[in-house]
């Protein structure tokens, strides 16, 4: 038979949380689980340990290169059957309506379906951190305005969403095997270039966010800032050209960080965010918007021709 879901969680060395995933997931003939372990240290003892991983219709591969979440999801797309493509993250896991809305969607010809996230404190699950989500004020501007762009170009996490396999695969989408963003080009390339997505008001997913995560401590490693810029300019220059204009643009966002507390990357990438869309000229007024005084935005400005010049 083949499985109208696949589900692919990339895992490494967080077992206990992967459990709790798993267990929210229905064990049915027809969803595919993946799990791809990162090369997890003592995983050679996870299936004796965790009877869950035995479960049927399950998939436990083991990868030894260490390559992160972006090169576990691309493994896991390439073991994929299903007729959808379902992302989770180990410690995450799906809301109580995640049956039914397998249901519901099962013979839909979108290309992708975007669902809600209930977003919560990892370590206790009953303290809500919905405050904190700010993707839900995409859902509201989509259901108040019909608008998609923002959900299209700013919603970059591969969970709470279904997509379509094979409109995957005939684009050969696969995700940046990068430590930090790997999932931005994946997830708006996809989203930009599918003819018709639906957008469902129900809760298909839980975020259970960590005390040091990557998110929690974003852009504060070495190097990290440089490959999320990067990262966010690739995924300028798909929606860019095809006329999509965002509320707001990450590179942007990103380029005036670096501007602040990384000069180098701002130099060596202000051209690269200028040339993935908005051109030289909108790129400085963007970033001048973000400054305060006056001295400030004059300051930007010359930072910016400067770095068109490598002064």
């Amino acid at each position: 038979m083949t499985p109208a879901y696949s589900i692919i969680i990339p895992h490494y060395n967080i077992p206990d949380l992967l459990m709790r995933c798993l267990k929210s997931i229905p064990i049915r003939e027809d969803v595919q689980v993946i799990v791809v372990d990162d090369n997890s240290p003592g995983a050679d003892a996870y299936i004796a340990k965790y009877p869950e991983l035995s479960r049927p219709y399950l998939e436990f591969v083991r990868t030894t290169k260490g390559g992160g979440a972006g090169y576990a999801r691309n493994v896991g797309l390439d073991l994929a059957k299903g007729e959808w493509l379902v992302f989770a993250d180990a410690d995450d896991f799906f809301s109580d309506r995640f049956e039914a809305l397998l249901e519901q969607f099962i013979h839909s010809e979108k290309d992708i379906i975007y669902f809600r996230s209930n977003w919560v404190l990892s370590d206790d699950i009953s303290q809500s951190l919905q405050d904190q989500n700010w993707l839900d004020s995409l859902f509201r501007r989509y259901f108040k305005t019909g608008d998609e762009t923002d959900l299209r170009c700013l919603n970059h996490n591969p969970w709470a969403k279904f997509f379509k396999r094979d409109y995957i695969v005939k684009y050969g989408f696969r995700f940046s095997e990068t430590p930090y963003s790997n999932d931005l080009y994946f997830v708006v390339s996809a989203a930009c270039t599918a003819r018709s997505i639906y957008v469902c008001n129900d809760i298909l997913y839980t975020y259970a966010i960590r005390s040091g995560s990557l998110t929690d401590q974003f852009s504060t490693k070495k190097g990290e800032l440089a490959i999320r810029l990067l990262e966010a300019t690739k995924a300028q220059a798909v929606y860019w050209p095809m006329g999509y204009r965002p509320r707001r643009l990450p590179a942007i966002d990103l380029l005036s960080k670096a501007y602040h507390t990384d000069r180098a990357v701002f130099r060596s990438c202000f051209k690269k965010v200028a040339s993935s869309g908005p051109g030289i000229w909108k790129t400085m007024t963007l970033l001048r918007y973000k400054e305060e005084s006056r001295v400030s935005k004059l300051a930007v400005y010359v930072a910016g021709l400067s770095s068109l010049f490598q002064i």
